[in-house]
């Protein structure tokens, strides 16, 4: 990997998170509501509402909020959540330990379901596999998420009463008991993803199979085994990666849908307890963690570009 692929890297990194951090700042300021009423009530006085205003910094120009807010962000803080009183930083620490397995769970499953059936499918061109594997894609995208994950309840928890129904057990209680509260929405996320990375390492694999190398490796007589999986698989893996990096928010935003059909005290229900309540420091904060951590796994998904084609790191 080049130190020239590193630093645009890098500069398109911190591009970036400025331009998030704007977005996000400005699109709270402009929702209708003063978040000192909300605190102190429609029928507060003036004179009290003029206070917290000073306390909470909302009477200040647009430019110095933000400016205090990106200073405080540099030092670790995301501001303090008018409902509970806290630390928006702690109440998110509390919750990462349900969310990011969740969605790494699910990335897994997306993979392990994803990749080999893309790939048996590339390799069956035309065949009755190959049909089923598009039918059964077709139909993974076009289901939610949600519905998937309440049949899944309905058939694995109140007929087989194999798994929890929802609710959850830390991991510090028990961990094979955690990972039997979040298998079912691992499920339910991973297999909608998982119709999307068939489509897309199909495609792929069809297109590098016609490439001369690989004609020039069958001709000399590599296994066809080798000649997918050594020489075809890392160079259709790109247009695969690209779709998995992009698919962690679609992971995270699907989260706040299944943590509340599964009772999962994770980033997803914590979301819509802000929205819901109209705590707009909690709402910024989430905001900008889950961009900054979307953002943050897409780079590391650039440069895994770099190692899965050294010409993409030399360029």
């Amino acid at each position: 990997m080049s130190g020239r692929y590193l630093a645009a890297r890098l500069a398109s990194l911190l591009a970036t998170l400025a331009a998030v951090s704007v977005v996000t700042f400005l699109v709270l300021r402009v929702i209708p509501g003063d978040p000192a009423q909300i605190i102190l009530g429609a029928d507060t006085p003036g004179d009290s509402l003029r206070e917290l205003q000073h306390a909470l910094g909302t009477d200040r120009p647009l430019a110095i909020q933000y400016l205090a807010w990106v200073g405080s962000v540099a030092r670790g803080e995301l501001g303090v959540s008018l409902r509970h009183q806290r630390p928006v930083i702690d109440l998110i620490v509390e919750r990462l330990p349900v969310t990011l397995p969740l969605t790494g769970l699910a990335l897994l499953i997306s993979l392990v379901v994803g990749l080999p059936v893309g790939v048996h499918a590339a390799r069956r061109h035309g065949t009755l596999a190959d049909y089923a594997a598009i039918a059964g894609s077709q139909i993974g995208q076009a289901i939610p998420s949600f519905w998937l994950g309440i049949m899944l309840i309905l058939a694995f928890a109140l007929e087989l009463r194999w798994l929890p129904s929802g609710g959850w057990v830390s991991w510090s209680q028990s961990p094979w008991q955690a990972l039997r509260h979040l298998a079912m929405p691992a499920v339910a996320l991973g297999l909608v993803i998982a119709a999307t990375v068939v489509r897309m390492e199909r495609a792929s694999m069809l297109e590098v199979l016609q490439e001369d190398f690989v004609r020039t490796a069958r001709a000399k007589g590599v296994p066809e085994p080798a000649v997918i999986y050594r020489h075809t698989l890392a160079n259709a893996l790109i247009p695969t990666v690209t779709i998995v990096g992009l698919q962690v928010g679609t992971l995270l935003g699907g989260a706040i849908i299944i943590e509340q059909i599964f009772a999962l005290p994770g980033l997803g229900r914590l979301v819509l307890f802000a929205v819901f309540n109209r705590d707009w420091p909690l709402i910024q904060g989430l905001v900008f963690f889950i961009a900054v951590l979307t953002i943050g796994l897409n780079f590391l998904v650039d440069l895994s570009y770099a190692w899965l084609d050294p010409r993409v790191g030399d360029a």
